[in-house]
């Protein structure tokens, strides 16, 4: 074993999803449909169909059109506290008859039994957590991954205010062995190198890739993204598209006085008006201000790809350094 501090579970991650890299697009309610799903997974990471506030049949669609575009794993997000159990029932059988490669849930507590009913049915199951203890709930329940995710996320926030770099850590901790993906402001080659550094089994990105051409995204809100800084994003408990008033979520803020709707955070979609990306205060991370315009889902993986490779290398270093000395 390794006592350079230089493990990573992107081996594992990959072996156990079936994909090239362990990099996953985050389940975006509206935003992740089937064409940036497949570009992500055809580029060699795991896409995920964001399917938050999807009618079941709307749902088996995206899922079916997935498929023919794409012959990689993909997997699909559900969002239990949205629409009350019926809903999710509906939504959730047909992930059971259509069976993507891994289910992504947000939420624990609120579905241990859905953990069990998907692995069952052949899934995996991945769960997306912001503090230790629903880390723990998740586990028992028999999740086979955990996602942290640090403050520094775009859109809805899983109660966290806890920042990725110390979130991370406590959660491998806790994982028994499961691999922990790292979420939150990552945008670029660094961010992946840093993370994976510090025993990430990969990583899992929303803004970078709401910022992508074939992404839902409406311009105006792609556009938005490029041209935000770091300083321009704001972690909210008011009101969010669909959500109960109170739950935490990360916007690029509407600063314009006389608008109402500067008050709710959403995400525009390119079916939608114009106004509603000119009006809403817009989901995003903090990692805006390293995302400088609008490419391809391929130009995208390329550059967080770029990490897992840079890493490699410097572990490989590292590894040589310390036999040398020994």
């Amino acid at each position: 074993m390794s006592t350079t501090g230089c493990e990573f579970g992107g081996n594992a991650v990959t072996k156990l999803c079936g994909v090239q890299y362990p990099v996953f697009l985050a389940g975006m309610a509206a935003i992740s449909g089937p064409k940036l799903v497949a570009a992500v997974a055809n580029a060699g990471g795991m896409g995920t169909i964001g399917g938050l506030r999807l009618p079941p049949l709307a749902l088996r669609r995206w899922l079916r059109e997935t498929r023919e575009l794409t012959d990689k794993p993909f997997g699909v997000n559900l969002v239990p506290s949205f629409g009350g159990p019926e809903v999710f029932e509906a939504q959730f059988q047909v992930v059971l008859q259509e069976k993507p490669r891994m289910l992504s849930l947000f939420y624990a507590e609120h579905y241990p039994d859905m953990i069990g009913r998907a692995k069952d049915a052949g899934m995996l199951v991945m769960v997306q957590v912001g503090y230790v203890e629903l880390a723990r709930q998740a586990i028992a329940h028999g999740a086979d991954i955990i996602t942290a995710q640090g403050s520094e996320s775009g859109g809805h926030l899983n109660r966290g205010t806890i920042g990725l770099l110390s979130l991370l850590p406590s959660l491998i901790a806790v994982a028994e062995g499961r691999p922990v993906l790292a979420a939150g402001g990552i945008t670029n080659r660094d961010d992946v190198r840093t993370v994976m550094n510090m025993g990430a089994g990969g990583v899992l990105c929303g803004t970078a890739f709401v910022a992508c051409e074939e992404s839902n995204a409406h311009p105006l809100y792609r556009q938005k993204i490029v041209d935000a800084s770091v300083d321009d994003t704001e972690y909210r408990t008011g009101y969010s598209f669909g959500w109960k008033y109170g739950t935490p979520h990360r916007v690029i803020p509407n600063r314009d006085k006389w608008n109402l709707l500067r008050f709710m955070g959403g995400g525009a979609r390119t079916i939608d008006k114009p106004r509603m990306a000119q009006k809403l205060s817009l989901y995003a991370g903090q990692g805006v201000g390293k995302i400088d315009r609008v490419m391809s889902a391929e130009e995208r993986m390329a550059e967080l790809v770029k990490g897992l490779s840079d890493g490699e290398q410097v572990c490989a270093r590292v590894e040589a350094l310390s036999l040398r000395c020994a």
